[in-house]
């Protein structure tokens, strides 16, 4: 792996600079990625986020989308490509060509990875978000951290812990929020936009939620089909608390979401309590993630299917460790 003293050379070195991040972006994702490019337009480079999937209803006040290019990237328009919060190739979606080998590209990560994404690699597990990494690398760059920076870097930092509460927080995430308010991160602006302007539509979908769900052993889930997701009117992102609530519950170590995202593709979110890792479960499934929080996609002709790969696969694990 790279140090930040590497990648610090190679950008203070580039001119030009792409950046990107993963698919079903979420606020860390956009938080670093937008952190980042406003340092690095600080520098005088010229900079360009590349992703093509809209926002969610809650990033929309936080993150200028119209900033953004959902065209192609041209590889000869740029001398460096940035990865912010990526773990896998795949999870770049259309974007994955660039970082194929030839270019020049880092990649900076806080997810126990398989395989190195860049040229240039930082990879932090200890980091709870990359909000942190980039928060690093932006002191690394000398660069002065406005209110509207902090902002976006705290915006992704308190979503990855949720909110602090999180088994990824530890003393430097909380040493990084503090310097990220002092530095003028407005956190009413955040608290308002995500803790505190709920729609009907979101009430519908906790509605469904604990209607809904169903616990095996010490395992709580919820499953959604296409159909049932646009008979709500809604996406997958309308779920993405599902199994962070459902873990919450008394008795129950593991809970997860399975949403058909389109048909018969599954998206998978699990969470644990400490002492139980679903990051193992998940990468089984050709997913990734932390060890309390983790992902992956699954095919599958049913959700039914795609429900008893992931039951099976949790008591298979569970068997092996005892």
């Amino acid at each position: 792996m790279d140090s930040l003293n590497e990648i610090k050379k190679v950008i203070k070195k580039s001119k030009s600079i792409a950046l990107f991040t993963h698919i079903s972006q979420d606020c860390d994702a956009l938080g670093s990625t937008f952190g980042l490019a406003l340092a690095l337009k600080k520098l005088g480079k010229k900079v360009q986020i590349f992703l093509k999937e809209d926002f969610t209803d809650e990033q929309k006040p936080l993150f200028d989308e119209n900033s953004i290019s959902k065209e192609r990237c041209e590889i000869s328009d740029f001398d460096l490509f940035i990865c912010c919060d990526l773990s896998s190739l795949n999870r770049l979606g259309d974007y994955s060509y660039i970082f194929d080998g030839k270019n020049k590209t880092i990649c900076l990560d806080h997810h126990i990875c398989q395989k190195f994404i860049g040229k240039y690699n930082y990879i932090d597990s200890e980091s709870s978000s990359c909000c942190e990494i980039v928060y690093k690398l932006i002191k690394k760059l000398n660069v002065r951290i406005d209110s509207e920076i902090a902002t976006k870097l705290y915006t992704g930092l308190d979503t990855d812990t949720s909110s602090f509460r999180n088994t990824n927080t530890n003393s430097n995430s909380l040493l990084t929020a503090y310097y990220l308010l002092e530095y003028g991160a407005n956190i009413k602006k955040i608290n308002q936009v995500l803790y505190q302007s709920y729609s009907l539509k979101d009430i519908d979908f906790q509605k469904y939620l604990y209607n809904n769900f169903k616990i095996k052993n010490d395992c709580a889930y919820i499953t959604l089909t296409y159909n049932q997701l646009k008979s709500l009117n809604g996406n997958k992102e309308d779920c993405s608390s599902y199994s962070r609530n459902l873990v919450n519950i008394k008795g129950i170590n593991y809970s997860f979401s399975l949403i058909e995202n389109e048909p018969n593709e599954y998206k998978l979110s699990m969470r644990s309590k400490v002492g139980y890792d679903v990051r193992e479960i998940t990468a089984s499934l050709g997913g990734g993630g932390h060890s309390c929080a983790a992902g992956a996609t699954i095919n599958a002709k049913n959700i039914d299917e795609a429900l008893k790969i992931v039951l099976i696969k949790i008591e298979e694990i569970k068997t092996n460790k005892i």
